[in-house]
């Protein structure tokens, strides 16, 4: 994915996706940390690579079926800038694994590994006369990847900023961080643009799905731990003595999760009209991913 393609092709890359100041990998020294460290943080900054490059993806589907359902351009104008930024992230992303652990493309190729991305949801109707499909897939889309997962990568970052001893790392993160609240401004404001223009069953499927969303998006961000497990417990998040490039631990990503999801998100959607609480207390739990 970081390969370099032709000279012209990186510097127009360079010139759209590279925001001053760009990172300064070449300095990062591995001399001060054990390799179990740092092997630790490339696995974690490369989940997260493959997350942006997925959400490159997913946000590319959603620009082919809002542009066949002719939504209004600045809707779309919007959403090419999440591109862009998507794309940064990913490169990001996948340079500070790469910085971390520059043996461990020949030790554990796997971890580097970024294979085709798949959208977590089915894939956008056919465009006909009727716009209306194509706005109820696209309403499903936003809400899940936008509303909720943009929602919550902004607290995720701003603990990954805070934890970190390290200022590469650092800079990697709050690099991120200054995108993650357009791209959730961009899912409220877009959702609530196209909640009107739903008819009523179209409505009512999307609120049943909120029950699956909630419980794969749990399934995938919780590290498989319940609410039940950390509830009336306060979040630590703090720089600690100890050597960080980066990590949180399961815990921490647990808690940041159900603490943004009952603070943010259910509120941002009762907001809308959409029964969000009930869905929450109802939501189908699923085994955590691999």
């Amino acid at each position: 994915m970081l390969g370099r393609a032709t000279e012209r092709l990186h510097r127009m890359h360079r010139s759209q996706v590279h925001r001053d100041p760009w990172p300064a990998f070449a300095n990062f020294d591995v001399d001060p940390y054990p390799e179990s460290l740092r092997r630790t943080a490339a696995v974690q900054w490369a989940g997260r690579a493959r997350a942006e490059y997925g959400s490159v993806h997913q946000f590319s589907g959603l620009t082919h079926a809002l542009c066949e359902a002719c939504i209004e351009l600045p809707v779309l104008g919007a959403l090419a800038r999440l591109q862009t930024d998507e794309v940064r992230h990913a490169e990001l992303c996948a340079e500070m694994a790469l910085a971390c652990w520059p043996e461990g493309p020949a030790r554990e190729p796997d971890v580097f590994r970024f294979p085709p991305p798949r959208a977590p949801w089915s894939s956008a109707p056919k465009a006909g006369d009727d716009p209306r499909p194509g706005l109820a897939w696209a309403a499903e889309a936003v809400l899940v990847a936008c509303c909720i997962g943009e929602t919550l990568s902004r607290p995720m970052l701003e603990a990954i900023a805070v934890v970190t001893t390290d200022t590469v790392a650092e800079t990697v993160a709050r690099q991120i961080l200054r995108d993650e609240h357009l791209h959730a401004t961009f899912g409220w404001e877009t959702l609530s643009l196209l909640l009107p223009r739903l008819d009523p069953t179209q409505h009512a499927h999307l609120c049943e799905r909120m029950r699956v969303s909630f419980g794969s998006v749990e399934s995938t961000t919780a590290c498989g731990i319940a609410i039940e497990d950390v509830a009336h417990r306060e979040i630590e998040i703090g720089r600690g003595d100890a050597p960080n490039l980066g990590t949180l631990t399961d815990e921490q990503y647990a808690m940041i999760f159900f603490a943004t999801m009952e603070a943010e998100v259910v509120p941002g959607f009762e907001a809308l009209g959409l029964p969000a609480l009930r869905a929450w207390h109802e939501r189908t739990r699923t085994k955590p991913s691999a």
